[in-house]
């Protein structure tokens, strides 16, 4: 059978942050009753799939899925073990903002959560506060402290560069610190403002000053060679773990495995099909009240859409596209299709490659977009 991850989707927040343009709403007790209960009739719609697929990652996102009752989130889990066959070793990710993860964190790991994304961002205060955080520094460190101590190894940190105001020092204290925390896994986002959101209208006005490209790129290359240091390798372009606690839900995306999306906004990939839910928690609670779920189709994809995404998201990945792979997924030979790509990109230091891989070199992830768009 067919493997296929599970993302869930937990619109609500608190306080949404200067620089997210994720969907999600102020929560209210109310509100989170009634999405649970359609979110959990959603999963239900998925039954047909049961013959094909067994789960083997489930991952909460948000939003802010730790603001939420954890009975909830052990309705949504028993859920989809009730429909689903799920592995024994099913990586179950959550994520979790540092102000509100102590609570239940004894709950998470009952419940079977093995693996939290905790939204760190920085460790530096005034940083947390020019990005609309609500968290601080000591809440940050005691929310690590607290889910190591109820047995939860397999922790992820989100740190955010390329921040106003923010330096290459900020960037490197940041992560010796959570190094020192023995913490097995970043996710090291550059911040990009997105049109809308209000980190972008202050940008627009001139309120606030983004770092200078260069200054960017330093922080990013000071960030990666501390972590690589103490051997948190990098393995996609923004993704960097201890050996054997990469994001197993992250790697379904890369190797365009198949994957659905349960929630407002969430999206799916099955076959050669994406799709995604409406991005409004009224409508999406009212479709699943009738058990009716409106989907919108982004695209039905052909084999040439299909190769260049496959090319796209594994040159993400710093073990690159695997040639005997793509001939296996493709019956085409990817050094004989590509050859005039291939030797322009090597001419150019953008790609290396030998009788088995194809990847990116270190200068080719800094303008991987261009490199993506040769093929």
């Amino acid at each position: 059978m067919k493997k296929l991850g599970i993302y869930i989707h937990i619109p609500f927040c608190t306080k949404k942050c200067g620089y997210c343009d994720f969907y999600s709403v102020k929560w209210n007790e109310i509100q989170e009753n009634t999405y649970i209960q359609a979110a959990i009739n959603e999963i239900k719609s998925y039954s047909a799939l049961t013959k094909k697929f067994t789960v083997d990652s489930i991952y909460i996102g948000g939003g802010t899925p730790s603001i939420i009752n954890s009975q909830h989130l052990d309705n949504i889990i028993n859920t989809v073990k009730s429909i689903f066959t799920v592995e024994k070793d099913c990586e179950i990710s959550m994520e979790a903002n540092p102000n509100s993860i102590t609570e239940n964190i004894e709950a998470y790991g009952e419940i079977g959560i093995n693996r939290l994304s905790i939204g760190i961002q920085s460790l530096n205060d005034n940083i947390l506060k020019k990005i609309g955080r609500i968290h601080n520094s000591a809440e940050a460190s005691e929310a690590i402290d607290r889910a190591k101590s109820f047995g939860f190894e397999n922790i992820n940190a989100d740190v955010m560069f390329n921040i106003p105001g923010q330096t290459i020092d900020d960037i490197n204290n940041t992560i010796n610190q959570l190094i020192k925390k023995d913490i097995k896994h970043i996710s090291f986002y550059s911040l990009k403002l997105e049109k809308g959101t209000p980190m972008y209208i202050l940008e627009k006005n001139k309120e606030i000053i983004m770092p200078e490209e260069d200054y960017e790129r330093g922080m990013y290359y000071s960030g990666r060679d501390i972590m690589e240091k103490h051997n948190l390798m990098q393995y996609e372009i923004s993704n960097f773990a201890m050996k054997g606690y990469e994001c197993r839900h992250n790697l379904k995306y890369w190797n365009q495995e198949e994957y659905i999306g349960i929630g407002p906004s969430a999206h799916s990939f099955l076959g050669n099909m994406r799709f995604s839910n409406p991005s409004d928690l009224t409508e999406y609670i009212l479709g699943g009240e009738d058990e009716i779920f409106e989907r919108n189709i982004l695209e039905f994809m052909d084999s040439k859409d299909l190769i260049f995404e496959y090319i796209m998201l594994r040159l993400r990945l710093i073990e690159g596209l695997k040639l005997k792979d793509f001939k296996n997924k493709f019956s085409i030979d990817f050094k004989e299709e590509y050859a005039s790509q291939i030797d322009y990109l090597t001419k150019n230091c953008l790609v290396e490659s030998d009788d088995e891989t194809i990847r990116l070199t270190k200068r080719g992830m800094d303008i991987s977009n261009y490199v993506f768009e040769q093929f």
